[in-house]
């Protein structure tokens, strides 16, 4: 496939003008792969400069026990949080294997990375999330996940985020939903003396939600 693409921002008030070309194959094995490559004339923050990025993406599911994806790109972009313009990649792959009938166990994994004027690293941010889901039947299932960001330039831990889901069909279109969601970060903190104490991971939120979707027939 090809094309041309026009995204006009109006902060900037500019339309960026530009193109794609890709290939996505599909085979009969259920793999397959997308490549793609855009460029444009954009402008962030007054900077008129050319943009582009290439991605590569993956997808196995050639065995009723398990299956695959993996993804990665490039792009020159300009980096809002750092105020400037520069390259900017990521990879990842997520997994999953049918551990039983009832078990399905996985995770996800994705790094970022920024670069700088210079063509240098500025940082890399690491992402993981594993998880299980349990189906002990048909109608009824559990799923838990844990995400954690790990940043190279503070080498530690930043983020966590801790989740479950139970869902359950128990008629015909109708859902009893409970999902529970904590997350955790660095701030800083004191001690019982009002001295300050180096950024340790604490609750920032945390939150549960009960849903009952049942469907009347009348």
């Amino acid at each position: 496939y090809a094309g041309f693409t026009l995204n006009y921002e109006r902060v900037d008030t500019y339309t960026d003008q530009g193109g794609l070309v890709g290939l996505n194959m599909g085979f009969r094995d259920n793999w397959g792969y997308e490549i793609n490559f855009s460029a444009s004339k954009s402008r962030d923050e007054d900077i008129l400069y050319t943009s582009y990025d290439m991605n590569l993406s993956s997808w196995f599911n050639v065995s009723p026990s398990w299956y695959g994806n993996f993804w990665g790109g490039y792009s020159r972009t300009y980096n809002f949080s750092r105020d400037f313009l520069a390259y900017y990649s990521w990879a990842g792959f997520s997994a999953g294997w049918n551990a039983l009938k009832t078990l399905q166990i996985g995770t996800s994994y994705d790094m970022f990375i920024e670069g700088n004027p210079a063509g240098n690293i500025e940082d890399i941010t690491y992402n993981a999330r594993p998880f299980f889901s349990l189906t002990p039947f048909n109608d009824l299932n559990v799923r838990v996940y844990t995400d954690y960001v790990f940043v190279r330039s503070s080498d530690r831990l930043e983020n966590v985020i801790a989740g479950l889901l139970f869902s359950y069909n128990f008629l015909p279109k109708s859902w009893i939903y409970f999902a529970v969601n904590e997350v955790r970060d660095r701030g800083d903190g004191s001690d019982p003396s009002g001295n300050l104490l180096p950024p340790r991971m604490h609750v920032a939120n945390r939150a549960g939600v009960l849903k009952v979707k049942y469907l009347y027939y009348f």
